[in-house]
């Protein structure tokens, strides 16, 4: 999530009234176009970048993806299907009974600028932006500035449990789901403690070379979902807290292949392909705080891999020149309960329907993000869907062709 100040309107008065959206499919994407794809990145903030094009039905989406998480939230379960599974490779995580105490001191531990106003969406790196949201025309500028960037948290010590306490890494059996249908390639389950083929990372490696010049980069995190640990964790069963972010990719480290990664993170890959299905069952509880950044204002949402590897807030990754953010479900102000879902490429930003999405503040919601046939669908599931080893092509094609789902233009100037 990025920031940026409305010049044109008022958002909050566009919000008022909208109606709740069982399910939303974002669909006319341009098919083809290009980003400033990074060619390096160094400890020094350099990001030199070229033109990269893209071709396809949901293009950039059907690039890797990561999914991002932010506080107050309470992540239950997590799962991935593609119909390419049988050539996926997973890794599983069993805690220990360490990793399932709960009372980890809390920290927040992210690099963020401070959000200029509530009803704002995304930070445009210097640029002037003219978006549709919720019907509304508006005018829309950066106001970051790479000269000074925002104050950042307190640089907090490695948890010397996590350290002892973090499980080694383990071969899972890949699941061949059939012709047509999908197969689970990732998943988290916080009551048993598992982690099958998926990563927690977050902003949280302060490196002092890079740190000046690229804030906190991605590195491991502790079972609380905040501090840095020095080897891959399972998140525990508990509440994340307001403004603290942890982002989730595959179980696969980049080795060389990932293009440019920060000096020094733990950059992984995400979840490829034109056909795939993220699936999260999570609460979002009101806290009551405000005040400060990001303050009762829980999300879920889906980065090109790139950009978190990168430099999740800042110039130097491509998300600016629009290689693609997805959000599933964002409080947009600090204490409402109603979410939305907006697509983002970059300074042609695309939209965000006017279709809320209820906000779990007591109790669970599963919702499923669908990239599949060149449209992008969220989906508010039945509160007894199960996150199966596998998913029948028919349930997802019924998923998207729901008599319940909205559908929605994407908007790119």
């Amino acid at each position: 999530m990025r920031n940026i100040a409305i010049i044109g309107a008022t958002l909050l008065a566009s919000v008022a009234g909208t109606i709740s959206a069982q399910g939303i499919t974002f669909q006319g994407f341009p098919k083809s176009g290009s980003y400033q794809k990074l060619t390096s990145l160094n400890a020094q903030g350099d990001c030199p970048s070229e033109q990269y094009k893209f071709n396809g039905a949901s293009s950039p989406l059907d690039e890797e993806l990561s999914a991002v998480v932010r506080g107050p939230a309470k992540v239950k379960q997590f799962a991935v299907y593609t119909q390419d599974s049988t050539s996926s490779r997973k890794r599983t995580l069993k805690a220990d009974a360490h990793q399932r105490r709960h009372g980890h001191q809390h920290f927040h531990e992210k690099n963020k600028e401070i959000r200029e106003g509530k009803e704002d969406v995304e930070r445009r790196n210097g640029q002037l932006v003219t978006a549709t949201m919720f019907g509304t025309v508006v005018t829309m500028t950066d106001t970051w500035d790479a000269a000074s960037p925002a104050p950042a948290a307190a640089k907090p010590a490695a948890s010397p449990a996590a350290a002892s306490s973090e499980a080694a890494p383990a071969a899972a059996p890949v699941i061949n789901a059939g012709t047509g249908n999908w197969g689970r390639v990732a998943y988290y389950d916080a009551e048993s403690a598992t982690a099958d083929g998926l990563t927690f990372l977050g902003n949280v490696n302060w490196n002092s070379e890079t740190y000046e010049s690229l804030g906190a980069t991605l590195g491991y995190v502790t079972p609380n979902g905040q501090n840095s640990s020095n080897k891959p964790t399972i998140l525990e069963n508990s509440l994340i807290p307001d403004g603290v972010e942890f982002v989730i990719s595959s179980a696969t480290a980049c080795k060389n292949d990932c293009g440019a990664t920060a000096p020094g993170a733990n950059a992984y890959h995400g979840w490829n392909g034109a056909e795939k299905v993220f699936m999260i069952e999570i609460e979002m509880p009101l806290s009551g705080q405000t005040g400060y950044l990001n303050a009762d204002m829980p999300a879920f949402w889906l980065l090109n891999t790139q950009i978190v590897n990168q430099q999740q807030y800042g110039k130097c990754s491509c998300w600016a020149t629009g290689c693609g953010e997805w959000d599933i479900h964002e409080i947009l102000k600090a204490g409402a309960t109603t979410g939305y879902a907006s697509m983002h490429m970059g300074s042609n930003y695309a939209g965000t329907p006017p279709q809320g999405l209820a906000r779990p503040t007591s109790g669970t919601m599963k919702i499923a993000a669908i990239v599949s046939g060149g449209v992008a669908h969220v989906e508010v599931l039945n509160s007894d869907t199960s996150f199966g080893n596998t998913l029948s092509g028919a349930t997802v094609a019924g998923y998207i062709n729901s008599p319940n789902s909205t559908p929605f233009n994407v908007i790119i100037p």
